[in-house]
């Protein structure tokens, strides 16, 4: 259990960024203070959740070293089978172990920290050490993501943040995707389409009403957001491997996640998909990306 006196703070020109090490090295709050008062640029998280530590609850949380669901927690890798307990009432499990871990504050600025963590091979047999550094700037806010392998065999890696955006009346999402993935009612993708005209993000989509959890592919990496009734945008820009987005909008709620992640949801099955993302890290070697959330006005 950790309380909000734990939670520390960034601070960069007008806008303040709270986080949450101890619950899942998420971020808590993300601010811009304007004339009229301060404006929450990601859904904050609420009272009950920093003091039950509950990282989906949060503003923002890291999918580290891998995103969404494995089936049934199981999979084979180089002719390895791996079992893993489902979490969360799920049959599936999800998110990988960032989310559901402590991270440490390795290093603190005023505007910046680097939290991490490492885990021990267990149920996921390999051991591995992850680092986020959070930075407020001039434009925004930027994470940057990093996974090392301290095994001695190839590592399945992936990673990704999964963000809570505002979705006031109005609100407009605009990415350049090309297919989707379809879910069984287990939330797992098994068929392909097109964009339908009611997601055709390349040329905007009002969210007003909108209700979807899909997996986006062809992704390059940008995506932005449009909040007409504040005056305010946001351009998301991911740098590394991300060449997939979850689009999270879910029906009668006042908010919407924007997940750049680097593989397609339950890749880790998915061998025969060109596409699915999973990457082989050898021992010793680092996976990294970064996203970044910037600001601008309509």
């Amino acid at each position: 259990m950790i309380d909000i006196r734990d939670t520390l703070v960034l601070r960069h020109g007008a806008m303040d960024c709270r986080l949450a090490p101890a619950c899942g090295g998420s971020i808590a709050s993300w601010t811009l203070t304007r004339r009229a008062g301060p404006v929450n640029l990601l859904r904050p998280a609420s009272e009950a959740a920093l003091a039950g530590d509950f990282a989906p609850d949060m503003a923002c949380f890291p999918l580290i070293p891998f995103s969404n669901r494995i089936a049934g927690g199981r999979f084979a890798f180089q002719g390895r089978l791996v079992e893993m307990p489902t979490d969360f009432g799920s049959p599936h499990r999800i998110h990988g172990h960032g989310w559901a871990r402590p991270w440490r504050v390795e290093e603190q600025t005023r505007s910046s920290t680097r939290l991490g963590f490492r885990h021990r091979a267990d149920a996921w047999p390999w051991s591995y050490s992850a680092t986020q550094t959070i930075t407020l700037d001039d434009v925004g806010l930027t994470v940057a993501l990093a996974v090392v392998n301290e095994s001695d065999s190839d590592m399945p890696t992936g990673f990704g943040l999964h963000p809570y955006f505002p979705k006031p009346p109005g609100t407009r999402v605009t990415a350049p995707l090309r297919t989707f993935w379809e879910n069984d009612a287990t939330i797992l993708p098994y068929r392909r389409h097109a964009l339908p005209p009611a997601w055709d993000f390349p040329c905007g989509v009002m969210m007003d009403g909108v209700a979807l959890d899909n997996g986006f592919t062809g992704w390059n990496g940008r995506a932005a957001l449009e909040w007409p009734g504040l005056g305010l945008s946001l351009t998301l820009r991911a740098e590394g491997p991300f060449g997939h987005l979850i689009v999270y909008a879910p029906a009668g709620e006042n908010y919407l996640c924007l997940e750049p992640v680097s593989h397609m949801t339950d890749a880790l099955n998915r061998p025969d998909e060109p596409d699915a993302g999973v990457i082989a890290l050898p021992p010793g070697e680092r996976l990294t990306g970064v996203v970044h959330f910037e600001i601008g006005e309509l």
